[in-house]
């Protein structure tokens, strides 16, 4: 009887082969979901240095103009720049939204700015030139923001008191006075 020695060719058997593509896998949710986490704290952090950055140019232009600026011309003379990749231009359904909203009264002595930050989770309301972090905002909340300023200081004004512009129109996309 002939025996044949069985000659073991070098190579990875099936069982290795998945396990190396199971542990790829591991490895690149977690280096995804890290990801994720630093893109959303970068787009915040953005989104803040903006807001902070237009404060103070609408700031400078109350006291050269003695008002806010109350016009898409006005705000246009500001060139006011915003990271704009850091900014929600869809909503949650894909769909095409405003991402600023800027309501001024039509004296040009109270603003509302709010922002929504690129991947729906945080928004910012820049109010007369302090920064907050809020549950949300539209064009009705940025409006009520702005009437209880106008509240605080002894003045009661409406919707037909306010000026509105857009940062991010959905079909015309960025506004001329948003660089």
């Amino acid at each position: 009887m002939i025996r044949r020695m069985r000659v073991r060719q070098p190579g990875f058997t099936i069982v290795e082969l998945l396990i190396v593509v199971v542990v790829i896998g591991i490895l690149a949710a977690i280096v995804i979901v890290a990801y994720n986490g630093v893109q959303s704290s970068a787009n915040t952090a953005a989104v803040k240095s903006d807001l902070a950055t237009i404060a103070k140019k609408l700031e400078l232009y109350r006291v050269k103009q003695g008002a806010y600026p109350i016009t898409v011309t006005q705000l246009e003379t500001e060139d006011l720049t915003v990271s704009h990749a850091s900014y929600a231009i869809v909503n949650a359904n894909g769909d095409p939204r405003y991402n600023l909203y800027y309501k001024v009264d039509d004296q040009g002595r109270w603003y509302a700015l709010c922002a929504i930050v690129s991947g729906h989770a945080t928004y910012f309301y820049l109010k007369n030139g302090q920064i907050e972090e809020v549950s949300g905002c539209a064009s009705a909340t940025t409006l009520d923001e702005l009437i209880a300023m106008a509240d605080a200081d002894g003045v009661t004004i409406d919707s037909s008191d306010v000026e509105s512009v857009s940062g991010h129109h959905p079909t015309l996309g960025w506004q001329d006075w948003i660089k």
